[in-house]
């Protein structure tokens, strides 16, 4: 059984890693279906950035359910007004002046709106994967604390993170609409200089607002209760968990539950449920389980993404970890 479960697990690890229909065309899709074609400028400024910029104004009120692969980008709105939301998370309001973040390491669904009679004008960049690499691997995981808001999903690592546009950031999109090169070396420079920069400064804006939210001690009662939430993680570690969830169970609001795990153990709820998983996952490999039986011992239906998750944590395969 273990040559198999290796091969399964090596084949899952495959087919995961493969992305048959890609981010882009599905965001070409979008535009075509909504008729934005003509009000949509794309530019390549180089193999990993990809520029969108949108200038339309809606005669009716738009609903649409935009669904792609993994992908990591940054929208400047300079104009319009909206909601956008990714399935099982809540909607975020954006609105002149708005920046947002999205990030997703697999096929995520969502539904945005967009309101009538008002110009829509949109500076979107899309960072491919190599380059977060180049970059020291950029992970919103990492952001936590008040910018990590029911906007995200981040035990499916589904990031939506809206803040409010610095004025740096708002010049340099008003720079790439503006872009004073019309073709050549010259344009695509400059486009890739800003959109590195934009990445930066929006980067930079969102772990300010985060480190800027003090968090209030918890009190002892508060504490009891965070002992209880780890208890129920540590104890039962396969289960279903969601942050509204636990925090019912133990009869804290959502907020305190989240602020409690960062000022305690310093990680996020699903991060540290996360590593109890891994963890438990990997005594019972070293037990003689087989990967598949400790993927779904510990809450993970899905084996290739418990066998990336289980790399990264532990730096071997499981299946490697368990020989």
């Amino acid at each position: 059984m273990s040559g198999i479960d290796t091969s399964m697990e090596e084949t899952a690890v495959a087919v995961a890693m493969q992305a048959p229909i890609s981010w882009k065309a599905c965001v070409d899709a979008e535009i075509d279906q909504l008729g934005w074609r003509e009000a949509t400028r794309t530019e390549q400024p180089g193999d990993d950035i990809t520029i969108y910029t949108i200038d339309v104004t809606p005669p009716e009120d738009l609903v649409f359910r935009p669904e792609g692969p993994a992908t990591f980008s940054l929208s400047v709105f300079l104009d319009g007004a909206g909601t956008l939301s990714v399935d099982g998370g809540k909607p975020l309001r954006v609105q002149p002046g708005t920046a947002v973040f999205f990030a997703c390491d697999r096929v995520t669904r969502g539904e945005n709106h967009v309101d009538a009679d008002r110009r829509l004008s949109i500076v979107d960049i899309r960072v491919e994967k190599p380059l977060l690499e180049k970059l020291g691997g950029i992970s919103l995981a990492r952001l936590g604390g008040a910018v990590i808001t029911e906007n995200s999903l981040p035990d499916q690592d589904v990031f939506l993170i809206g803040f409010k546009a610095p004025a740096e950031l708002l010049n340099v999109a008003a720079d790439v609409l503006q872009c004073r090169f019309s073709s050549g070396l010259a344009r695509r420079a400059y486009l890739y200089g800003k959109a590195i920069q934009a990445v930066s400064i929006g980067l930079d804006a969102v772990t300010r607002q985060s480190d800027s939210v003090p968090l209030k001690p918890l009190t002892k009662e508060e504490l009891a209760r965070l002992h209880t939430a780890l208890s129920l993680i540590e104890q039962h570690y396969s289960a279903d968990w969601t942050i509204a969830r636990l925090a019912r169970e133990v009869g804290l609001n959502e907020r305190r539950l989240k602020e409690g795990f960062r000022l305690a153990i310093g990680v996020s709820v699903h991060a540290h449920l996360r590593a109890t998983r891994l963890d438990v996952a990997a005594t019972l490999l070293s037990a003689g389980a087989s990967v598949t039986e400790a993927a779904y011992a510990v809450g993970f239906d899905n084996l290739s993404h418990f066998s990336k998750a289980f790399r990264e944590a532990k730096g071997v395969l499981p299946s490697r970890y368990r020989s």
